[in-house]
C-alpha cells in the first residue's frame, strides 16, 4: 500500500497549526490571568499597609523580638509569640549583636 506523502504533509502541518494556535491562546489567558490580574491584586494588597504605623510597632517590639531570639538560640525554647518577654539569661552571656530593622539614633 502505497501513503501519498502529500496528505501526511498536510495533517502534520495542520496539527503543528493547530498545537501553535492553542499554545497562544493558552499563554495569553496565562498572562492576562496569572500575571496581569494578579500583579494588579498584589499591588492594591501592599499599597493599603500603613507602612509608618507598622514602622512605628516594629520599632516598638524589635527590642523584646531580640531577646526572645537570643534566648531561643541559647535555650532551645520559644518562648511564645507576642509580647512576652523571655526569661533574663544568665549574667555574663554573650549576646549576639544581630543588625536591627529600625535604626536607633
Amino acid at each position: 500500500a502505497v501513503v501519498s506523502t502529500q496528505s501526511t504533509g498536510r495533517h502534520l502541518w495542520k496539527g503543528v497549526g493547530l498545537a501553535l494556535g492553542f499554545a497562544t491562546l493558552g499563554s495569553g489567558i496565562f498572562a492576562y490571568y496569572g500575571i496581569y490580574k494578579t500583579h494588579l491584586w498584589w499591588m492594591k494588597f501592599w499599597s493599603n499597609f500603613d507602612h509608618e504605623a507598622r514602622r512605628e510597632r516594629i520599632a516598638e517590639n524589635e527590642e523584646v523580638f531580640f531577646q526572645k531570639w537570643e534566648y531561643f538560640w541559647r535555650t532551645g525554647k520559644w518562648v511564645g509569640n507576642g509580647y512576652i518577654i523571655p526569661p533574663a539569661l544568665p549574667e555574663g552571656t554573650a549576646l549576639a549583636a544581630h543588625p536591627r530593622l529600625i535604626r536607633k539614633d
